[in-house]
């Protein structure tokens, strides 16, 4: 990861709104904790510019890998990926967390991975556990593959080890450093705000109990 392209992607996300900032209403994630931030890469999408110059950042990494093919996993990872392979003329795949459950009942769409060397190429990683799924699928299918470039990192504690268990390395354009210093330069939110973000990453389980969101009504 250079500066320049993690400084291009924190402007990027910042220009596509893709950094939602909600102390006073936060967001449930996977995990089960509520947060006062949410990373919603999807929202770069609708913005052609920042799509453009994250396209070109990701295209810029994924070239220096020696890929034979792009993999992106469903659904996030596949418009990042479809956008790399294009600017790389490379051929594409997309894999399914799970098999199609009618048709060919296939998993992974688009070609055959086997003896490919594949880069894999997805919008984020925190704990690590799509981006496990996804390699042992291609791997499960014959691909070779050691790498993920990403858009964005926000890594837990569970995020490495998964990553040195499958022997997967990654590079990521921009993490939460950048994204959060940019921001508060910018005034995408205010002082409150950027520092409630602040406490969460430091004691991410203990806001989430002082910040419990309501039941919802039956």
């Amino acid at each position: 990861m250079t500066y320049n392209a993690s400084q291009i992607t924190a402007r990027a996300l910042l220009n596509g709104g893709a950094f939602l900032i909600r102390p006073q209403t936060p967001f449930r994630l996977t995990s089960g904790l509520v947060a006062p931030f949410y990373i919603n890469c999807r929202l770069i999408l609708g913005h052609p510019e920042a799509r453009s110059a994250i396209a070109d950042a990701l295209a810029a990494d994924v070239a220096m890998r020696g890929a034979e093919m792009i993999a992106g996993g469903v659904t996030a990872g596949v418009p990042f990926a479809t956008l790399v392979a294009d600017r790389l003329a490379l051929p594409l795949v997309y894999v399914r967390p799970q098999p199609k459950s009618h048709g060919t009942g296939g998993q992974i769409e688009g070609g055959e991975v086997k003896d490919r060397k594949v880069v894999l190429v997805e919008d984020l990683i925190t704990s690590a556990t799509s981006i496990a799924l996804f390699t042992s699928t291609l791997r499960g299918a014959g691909a070779t593959i050691e790498h993920a470039s990403l858009v964005f990192a926000r890594m837990t504690e569970a995020a490495q080890p998964a990553l040195d268990q499958l022997d997967m390395r990654i590079s990521v354009l921009c993490d939460m450093d950048t994204l959060l210093a940019l921001a508060e330069e910018e005034g995408v939110a205010d002082a409150a705000a950027i520092a409630e973000v602040r406490a969460y990453l430091a004691d991410a389980e203990g806001w989430s109990l002082a910040h419990p969101l309501p039941e919802p009504k039956e």
